[in-house]
């Protein structure tokens, strides 16, 4: 399964808001049953509407499709939209992604310090796995840094809010 797949469904199993009864809950396991059939087409559709509805989960899953061309024609741009909505709301897989992306100038321009930025967040409120990603990406971008540089950066990290986000 893929590493986002699988934070996707942990989410989705330790979420108070993930009960089967719950029509976002329905709606998000339907698309993620969808995407892991391969029926891309449809996990897109229920994606969609619930990004409609600030799902960072379902905005994540629709970056994941766009950067990996699954479903749709390969589109780094539209990915690194929809990683930056879903971090903007405070999801850490969205956060890491946005700032691989962001590192890479993938999609977005590049920018080691807001890249930086979001996989600091990302290893802030991660889970385990996201944390260890998130660390290694934040040390390959301070390489080189000095320590004046990275209290600086370090310092802009707790004026950050995150958006509202909907029901996941």
């Amino acid at each position: 399964m893929p590493f986002l797949l699988i934070l996707v469904a942990a989410a989705l199993a330790g979420s108070p808001t993930a009960a089967p009864s719950t029509p976002v809950a329905a709606a998000l396991g339907a698309g993620i049953d969808a995407y892991r059939a391969g029926n891309f087409a449809e996990a897109r559709t229920q994606f969609a509407a619930l990004a409609d509805r600030d799902s960072a989960i379902a905005e994540t899953m629709l970056g994941r499709m766009y950067a990996k061309g699954e479903g749709v024609r390969p589109d780094p741009a539209t990915a690194a939209t929809y990683y930056y909505r879903a971090a903007q709301r405070g999801y850490p897989p969205a956060q890491l992604a946005l700032a691989q992306a962001m590192a890479a100038g993938k999609g977005i321009a590049a920018d080691r310090d807001t890249a930086w930025l979001w996989a600091r967040r990302a290893q802030q409120r991660g889970d385990q796995r996201t944390v260890a990603a998130a660390a290694a990406v934040a040390a390959s971008l301070a390489a080189g840094r000095t320590p004046t540089d990275l209290a600086a950066l370090e310092n802009r990290l707790d004026s950050w809010r995150p958006w509202a986000t909907g029901r996941d």
